[in-house]
């Protein structure tokens, strides 16, 4: 998604979240395709670069395009999915709202939602905060005929702030099928005057910085300085949680990512890591390798605990493997790119008896990615229609 930051003056603006997509298969070309009819999706052309092993590049960048990147930031692709549903359907959107619980009529088999919203609703929110939200029904009183997750966390136990309170017959094979969670960290750096990166996006042979974006290289994703979106390695990411975990390790509760951990540890390594790559003559410039980087003006950071699940033929055995506060991560480096089938199975979850499906690219059988993901909803969206009979 989009953070917008100020720094009185200027505009600042970072996808520092996914970076780009992918479009290899056949069906999620034809989709990919009619965003771009609609001038939601640009191809992403630029200077693109890389100092690691074709294979391990960051989702085939540079060498294996085309790369598509959300007009006006990745974060409005969603938006303007959402807002074509809600008008061109029965659909009906809760924003700012997370599932808080499931309920499960005993006699109608219906769900009904427990929601969260406001402050609360966000995984960093403060605990005081937490312990003041005021929960309600989300849309039908009567509750849902079925579910569909998609957050991966929302299948953790109750310590984590994203639980839904699934099921744990459920959310048992939920993680069971993840097997490992990929993490990463990401830092947004705003830099007081132009640069001089002669690049737009690299990838990196670097045991902290795995990939960087300038924000100004991306379609209508105009700033006032020069934005760039740092991503870390799996393995940094690892040492962090580890140094740092999600949940207290005495009293089970879960630690919310705080400002003061993100700008003072994570965010001054990856932009420290990052200059020094730059100003490197043995490495990605060369010769052409900056003195320094100019002072920056903003800096924040983002942890993202689940950022992609490990390949499925990693999924039950890993030598770069950690299980931290009981959950297990993977740090591997592996193919991202092109998108292909990695296992001969369903790419989504499913329990019938229940009503309960669980999507997204944690639980396909396709690589990593949004082009997985979104093939994996797709496809449990028609299970479930042809399950509710209305696949006609």
């Amino acid at each position: 998604c989009v953070r917008d930051g100020n720094d009185e003056a200027a505009t600042l603006r970072f996808d520092h979240g996914c970076q780009f997509f992918r479009a290899d298969t056949d069906r999620f070309k034809k989709i990919v395709n009619e965003w771009i009819e609609k001038d939601y999706v640009s191809e992403w052309n630029g200077d693109f670069r890389s100092s690691i092993k074709q294979e391990h590049e960051f989702f085939g960048l540079p060498s294996t395009p085309p790369f598509y990147v959300s007009n006006d930031g990745m974060q409005t692709l969603s938006k303007n999915i959402l807002s074509d549903a809600s008008e061109n359907s029965n659909v009906r959107i809760h924003a700012g709202v997370r599932v808080a619980q499931l309920n499960r009529d005993t006699v109608t088999k219906k769900w009904k939602l427990i929601g969260t919203s406001g402050e609360a609703a966000y995984h960093d929110t403060d605990e005081k905060l937490q312990e003041d939200d005021q929960r309600n029904v989300i849309g039908e009183e009567t509750g849902y005929d079925a579910v569909i997750l998609t957050d991966i966390s929302s299948s953790f136990g109750g310590w984590h702030r994203a639980s839904a309170g699934v099921p744990d017959s459920f959310s048992t094979a939920v993680r069971n099928r993840v097997g490992a969670r990929v993490p990463l960290l990401t830092a947004m750096i705003a830099f007081d005057t132009a640069t001089d990166i002669p690049f737009d996006a690299a990838s990196f042979d670097h045991p902290v910085v795995w990939f960087a974006a300038k924000t100004s290289s991306k379609s209508q994703m105009k700033t006032d300085k020069e934005c760039w979106t740092i991503v870390s390695t799996a393995a940094y990411a690892c040492d962090k949680i580890e140094e740092t975990p999600m949940q207290d390790p005495k009293t089970g509760e879960f630690i919310p990512q705080s400002p003061d951990y993100l700008t003072t540890v994570p965010g001054p390594d990856l932009l420290r890591a990052f200059e020094e790559i730059v100003c490197d003559k043995a490495g990605i410039l060369g010769n052409d390798a900056l003195n320094n980087l100019p002072k920056h003006v903003f800096m924040d950071a983002q942890r993202w605990g689940s950022a992609l699940p490990c390949h499925r033929h990693l999924r039950h055995e890993s030598s770069t493997r950690k299980v931290l506060s009981g959950v297990p991560y993977d740090s591997g480096l592996h193919p991202l790119a092109p998108t292909r089938i990695e296992e001969d199975s369903k790419s989504f979850l499913a329990d019938d008896d229940l009503a309960l499906y669980q999507a997204g690219d944690m639980m396909s059988n396709y690589t990593p990615g949004i082009e997985s993901a979104a093939l994996s909803g797709i496809d449990a969206a028609e299970h479930l229609l042809a399950q509710l009979g209305l696949n006609d």
